[in-house]
């Protein structure tokens, strides 16, 4: 039998006898396979001459690393119906199935070996691949995960890698462009998080281990997962996909504490999928559009950010509501009411001097100044008939 058989007692006694082996079939030869045995004995009358029994390095590794497997995969979609199916333990027959493919995997890649948030990778692959409409193809299923599975892992196999954490495709690395996404969107609900005491980890180690499949429903995940593979760049499609999951929930952020804040970031509210999508792809959109027409076009931030349209997808971008950037005059005016708000709460707390208070005016007419500047080219351009001025301020 090439399944994998459950620990099974002989007695309810203290002494009885543990049995547990496992078979596994090896991928190139059926004569082969990995067979593991763990026996102890339940002669009481010889425990005292008893000699323990010397037991092979790499099989007590196997059974280690079969016991981990199998906690995480037996927690595996829990409440699918596929994964429960009692006739003819079908149920745990694809639940075994997990357990061979992660376990083959890790044997054979034993620089990463196998980490927790695989199962839920290979569960929702074997999920779709069995329910195949091809009969013949679906009976392959296994196989086929692990042939997906494993070229999954060559692209993000350095998120399990302890040694590669903080390199730029290691967690730590991954984790921090995506913050750094956060912070030039919308560093309004970044600040908020970081003023709470939420630490980006808590959250974003489960959803770019498991590629955001505990977020959603089944179907969900396996919508997400179509475009992620549609995806040439899948790294880059996840950090957009989840920045933008974060500034969907931003009012209900802004208005929470750590507690209420970490429960929406570790189980996230429903939503509309495809409208998320969308949003993530237009933020992509808008953001290539400016960085081009700021560095090849030579225009300003403030000046690029008026000149084009964000897509009406866009929930936050570059720190504005939509995308979309106020007229000169207005961003003067929340200029000079930020400045103002400022200085009148130093002045509330006791704690202004007379130079503080100029320091603030000359704060308000700078950046007056500033923002004309930025918009003077699009007057000058109005003057000149339509033509660039010489040179324009970044």
């Amino acid at each position: 039998d090439d399944g994998v058989s459950l620990p099974q007692t002989t007695s309810n006694s203290p002494d009885a006898k543990f049995t547990h082996s496992i078979s596994i079939s090896n991928t190139t030869s059926e004569e082969e396979g990995v067979e593991l045995f763990r026996q102890s004995s339940d002669d009481s009358d010889n425990d005292a001459d008893a000699i323990p029994p010397v037991v092979d390095t790499d099989e007590e590794e196997n059974i280690l690393l079969l016991d981990e497997i199998r906690k995480d995969v037996i927690r595996t979609h829990p409440d699918l119906r596929f994964f429960l199916e009692p006739n003819e333990d079908l149920g745990q027959k694809r639940y075994a199935s997990l357990e061979r493919i992660l376990f083959v995997w890790a044997k054979l890649n034993k620089g990463v070996r196998y980490v927790q948030g695989m199962n839920e990778i290979v569960g929702t692959l074997y999920f779709v691949l069995a329910h195949d409409s091809n009969e013949d193809w679906a009976n392959q299923a296994e196989a086929d995960t692990y042939f997906l599975f494993n070229s999954l892992m060559v692209e993000m196999r350095d998120v399990f890698v302890p040694d590669l954490d903080e390199a730029d495709t290691g967690i730590h690395g991954r984790i921090s462009n995506m913050i750094t996404l956060l912070s030039l969107h919308d560093p309004e609900v970044r600040c908020h998080l970081d003023g709470i005491g939420i630490d980006p980890s808590f959250y974003s180690v489960r959803w770019l281990t498991t590629l955001l499949s505990r977020e959603f429903l089944l179907p969900d995940t396996i919508r997400l997962w179509d475009s992620m593979f549609a995806s040439t760049h899948k790294d880059n499609f996840l950090r957009y996909v989840s920045v933008t999951m974060v500034m969907a929930i931003r009012n209900k952020l802004l208005t929470g504490d750590f507690s209420a804040c970490l429960r929406l970031l570790q189980a996230y509210p429903p939503t509309n999928l495809d409208r998320l999508l969308e949003s993530s792809r237009a933020l992509w959109i808008y953001e290539s559009q400016i960085t081009l027409a700021c560095h090849k076009g030579g225009i300003s931030l403030g000046h690029a950010l008026r000149s084009i349209a964000p897509p009406p997808a866009i929930v936050m971008a570059y720190g504005l509501e939509g995308g979309v950037a106020p007229p000169i005059r207005e961003q003067v005016r929340q200029a000079g009411e930020r400045g103002l708000r400022v200085a009148r709460g130093a002045v509330a707390n006791g704690a202004i001097a007379s130079s503080t208070v100029a320091s603030a005016g000359r704060s308000f007419f700078g950046n007056a100044r500033n923002f004309w500047r930025s918009g003077s080219s699009v007057d000058s351009e109005t003057k000149n008939g339509g033509r660039r001025p010489k040179s324009t301020s970044m």
